[in-house]
Formats: C-alpha cells, structure tokens, sequence
C-alpha cells in the first residue's frame, strides 16, 4: 500500500540530494538505484574528497531515509 501523504513520490533515476551520516562528515548527492518502503538505496555520484575513503569502503552507495533525501533531478532531464 502506497504512502499518499507525499506529492513527490521518489524514482529509480531521481537525483536526491542527502544530508551527511555514519563515516561521511559532508552531505552527498547521487541517483537512486531502488525504492524501498520508508528509504532508497543512492549510488553516490557527488561527494567531498575528505570523504573519498568512506565512499569507497561503502561501495559508492548509501541507504537513505526518504524523508531526509530531497529530489535535485532525474535522469530524463539530462536528455
């Protein structure tokens, strides 16, 4: 059952912008790569280079809270 309560519902291929946690001392920016009920899995794409050692030892992804992630763009705008 979808959550209705939101007017932007987040995509796979959306740009969101999130804000800094766990090993990363600098917010972040990537594209979502899946949806899950309450969070969505970013590959990170933009980050701060003191925080290049942590990207790399998370794999270049991140889950991220859906409410603390806000859409910058999508995919089909770079087009």
């Amino acid at each position: 059952m979808a959550d209705e309560t939101t007017d932007t519902e987040i995509k796979i291929g959306d740009y969101v912008a999130a804000k800094k946690f766990g090993p990363l001392e600098h917010d972040f920016t990537g594209e979502v790569t899946k949806v899950y009920d309450n969070s969505v899995l970013v590959e990170i794409r933009d980050y701060d280079p003191a925080d290049k050692t942590a990207v790399g030892d998370m794999n270049n992804r991140a889950v991220v809270r859906k409410s603390a992630a806000k859409i910058t763009g999508n995919k089909a705008d770079e087009n």
